[in-house]
């Protein structure tokens, strides 16, 4: 099967979680069966009626188009540094810093 990193499983997933609606419901289904339940290329082929070969083109498929939602979209990456600028924001917060925690909500970008 297709063997990816744990940080590429992850983007993955995060990409997919984001733009899954984005995809053909086939689309869709198969990648949520490599993602989700971690079948292989030969599973997901076996259980869809297809080539391996099949199976493999179209999750290259989904995942290039993820890829290229994201590049034009941006949602992963700015839900990501969202998430960073308020944890950093709330560290401030603890550390009893109001006027930083705020400074860092209201920079842009």
């Amino acid at each position: 099967g297709c063997r990816l990193k744990l940080e590429e499983m992850l983007r993955l997933n995060e990409l997919f979680d984001v733009y899954a609606d984005l995809l053909t419901s086939y689309q869709k289904d198969v990648l949520s069966d490599f993602l989700k339940y971690n079948l292989s290329f030969s599973e997901i082929a076996e259980n869809r009626k297809v080539s391996r070969q099949a199976s493999f083109i179209v999750l290259n498929k989904c995942i290039k188009k993820l890829e290229g939602f994201e590049e034009k979209v941006g949602a992963v990456k700015a839900k990501k540094e969202y998430k960073e600028k308020v944890l950093t924001a709330v560290n401030f917060l603890e550390k009893g810093d109001t006027k930083s925690a705020l400074n860092i909500l209201k920079k842009e970008g």
